[in-house]
């Protein structure tokens, strides 16, 4: 067990579980009846590692890498899947490295492992694990998943990492109930003011993609909404290649397709106006792309789309959770949704090289911080040694507004000041 083996085939598979590594699109597509049986099955969902999500990625987002796909078989069905990307180097070391792959657009790596047998499925994804690489880095895991509990019994020596906590929505008995709970009183009068201004500017409209709606027109207003702000003009945006386009068009039409597409959005004089779009499964879903016209910002639309998201998702009583599916500090999300799921790694090593690599890694992070904390100790006994008509004290402004500079007179502190709550949740749409 743990080989590296050919495309496998009904007549070799037995009861113990045989594992199989596939490269190629069709390697990948002949599995795919299979495949879409381990998703309905899986001890855990992963829609974006799901044959619909993950072969459009793979075909258009993988740049070139060497990415494999690792398959676990048994009693004649898939048990486990995961995709890893091969690499020559750990941190800047000379050290053969395999790694759970994902693209730009996706914030989490579960393997899916069918719930039947799972624990042996995950053992013999680990046995293959072993003797991959010197080391094994496993990203983007939900630690409190059945999956991660499974690999952490498997693997008790593995370096865990610090990782983050990211927004998590659980429904509530109804929408009112839900914003009412998680949303403060000053925050929702001030959501209301602002959707009333705006209709000073024209008929608002809220919508939900329904099912006869054409998708390829609510994708198109997505990507330009997308592409008309920060991320387009970082060339990020769903629209700004050829690739991500391609990509985009595939997921979008197979989610919609298949019943895993909750969208809605705001219009104004029946012009797009903001687009939130969510990849459903497992009983729950994944937030996903979102983008407003940030000509109104000042409006808050990304904000009032958020609490339509929760409206909307309470008519659908199969739905009991959502994941943020952001990375850290996404304020607008981390304020509305009032739970949180923390999200880890796993990383090991196979050999005498792996725990050296791990070993020196661990040493210069020790010392990172040692000298970050001296010069924090060395900068603080300097600043209080010097006269106080020498100390310069300087204070951010919101990013939200432009520092202003005296132009005359002794210099002061700069400071920046928005009054009322919305201050503290009208940021940047960003995922």
């Amino acid at each position: 067990m743990g080989a590296a083996l050919p495309l496998p085939q009904a007549a070799r598979l037995t009861a113990a579980p045989t594992v199989a590594v596939l490269r190629g699109a069709q390697a990948s597509g002949e599995i795919v009846a299979a495949w879409d049986d381990l998703a309905a099955n899986a001890i855990e969902p992963n829609p974006f590692y799901e044959s619909w999500l993950l072969r459009p990625a793979l075909e258009f987002l993988a740049d070139g890498r060497d990415i494999q796909l690792v398959t676990v078989w048994a009693d004649g069905k898939l048990g486990a899947l995961l995709p890893m990307h091969r690499q020559r180097q750990y941190k800047g070391l000379p050290v053969s490295t395999v790694r759970s792959w994902r693209h730009r657009h996706c914030m989490l790596c579960t393997p899916l492992v069918r719930t039947d047998g799972a624990a042996s499925h995950v053992a013999a994804l680990v046995e293959w694990l072993r003797g991959a690489a010197s080391v094994v880095e496993l990203d983007y895991l939900p630690a409190d998943g059945p999956v991660y509990r499974l690999l952490a019994d498997l693997l008790p020596g593995a370096v865990v990492s610090e990782g983050y906590e990211r927004a998590l929505f659980r429904r509530a008995k109804d929408a009112d109930t839900y914003i009412a709970t998680a949303v403060p009183s000053r925050d929702r009068q001030e959501v209301r003011r602002r959707e009333r201004r705006l209709g000073e500017s024209g008929k608002v409209a809220h919508v939900t993609l329904r099912a006869g709606d054409s998708i390829e027109r609510w994708l198109d207003d997505l990507m330009r909404l997308e592409a008309g702000g920060w991320k387009g003009k970082q060339g990020s945006a769903l629209a700004s290649t050829e690739a991500n386009r391609r990509f985009a068009t595939e997921i979008f039409t197979a989610a919609f397709r298949r019943g895993r597409l909750h969208m809605v959005g705001l219009d104004l004089d029946g012009k797009p106006l903001a687009r939130c779009s969510t990849i459903l499964g497992g009983g729950g879903g994944y937030a996903f792309k979102t983008a407003y016209d940030e000509a109104f910002s000042r409006f808050s639309p990304g904000v009032i789309i958020e609490l339509d998201r929760i409206r909307a998702l309470h008519e659908q009583p199969e739905v009991q959770w959502l994941d943020s599916f952001t990375s850290p500090g996404n304020v607008v999300l981390n304020r509305l949704w009032n739970q949180r799921v923390k999200i880890q790694g796993l990383t090991f090593s196979t050999g005498i090289i792996g725990r050296l690599a791990l070993g020196a890694r661990a040493t210069l992070r020790s010392a990172k911080r040692w000298l970050q904390r001296r010069r924090t100790k060395a900068s603080a006994a300097s600043t209080s040694a010097m006269p106080a008509s020498m100390v310069s004290v300087t204070a951010s402004p919101s990013s939200s507004q432009p520092q202003s500079t005296p132009s005359t007179g002794t210099a002061r502190p700069t400071v920046s000041v928005r009054e009322g709550p919305m201050s503290r949740i009208k940021v940047k749409n960003g995922r």
